[in-house]
């Protein structure tokens, strides 16, 4: 039998082989890392903070594909169909939504929420959406945005809504902003429905799983960001 590597899968297949070298050493290792369904694969990304890392992802509240469902942080597993998100709609803030100050016609934005993402430097900002994809099979309809698609409130709740209908679902990704930067490799997750794209609500973790994550304002201390507003995105398991 052939079998397909990512790099990912090569550094896996380098883990597996160092714990068999190690035997019993192994033991006090840190576990494998876990990921999205088997079945979503390479389709499905797996969402983690900086604390409390990578073994707790993103993932929804019983698996209920229903508007304004919670989106939990909850134990990674290959199994977990209710973990599993796929990036829709991805493209730069200047690409897809405006045009300098200037929303495209039909754009989610406002020509304010476009005057202020070019003053934060944003402009050129990867977004997406992540949408619900339980093992591939869809129907990617919901999305991770704020209350009934509208603007996030401080300490509001990640909840699942209709994609595509409102700023809310829009995800800017960055490990830059006016006020300081993450940690290389990771970056804040930005809700398109901010009212200030310089001190932003990104989605935070409390640091424990299983917990719930919220819309919080982004903290910057000395000019870096917390670990528990600091997130990582990986690609889903390799097929062999």
């Amino acid at each position: 039998m052939r079998i397909r590597f990512t790099r990912a899968g090569y550094a896996l297949a380098a883990g597996v082989a160092v714990t068999a070298m190690l035997g019993m050493s192994a033991a006090s290792a840190s576990p494998m890392p876990t990921f999205a369904t088997n079945a979503c694969s390479f389709h499905c990304v797996n969402v983690h903070f900086l604390q409390p890392g990578k073994h707790a992802i993103l993932g929804v509240h019983s698996g209920w594909n229903t508007n304004n469902n919670l989106v939990r942080l909850l134990p990674g597993s290959n199994g977990a169909s209710k973990e599993d998100f796929s990036e829709i709609h991805t493209g730069k803030v200047s690409s897809l939504y405006c045009f300098g100050s200037v929303p495209y016609p039909g754009s989610v934005f406002t020509a304010r929420q476009c005057q202020l993402l070019k003053l934060a430097g944003l402009s050129n900002a990867f977004t997406f959406q992540l949408a619900f994809n339980p093992n591939n099979g869809g129907p990617e309809t919901e999305c991770i945005g704020a209350w009934s698609n509208t603007s996030p409130i401080i300490d509001g709740k990640l909840r699942l809504v209709p994609c595509g209908v409102a700023a809310d679902t829009v995800l800017i990704r960055t490990s830059h902003l006016p006020t300081g930067h993450t940690t290389a490799g990771s970056y804040w997750l930005i809700n398109g429905a901010s009212d200030n794209f310089s001190n932003p609500l990104v989605i935070t973790s409390d640091g424990t799983f299983p917990s719930q994550p919220r819309w919080e304002t982004v903290v910057v201390n000395g000019g870096h960001g917390i670990d528990t507003q600091e997130i990582r995105i990986t690609p889903g398991p390799f097929i062999v």
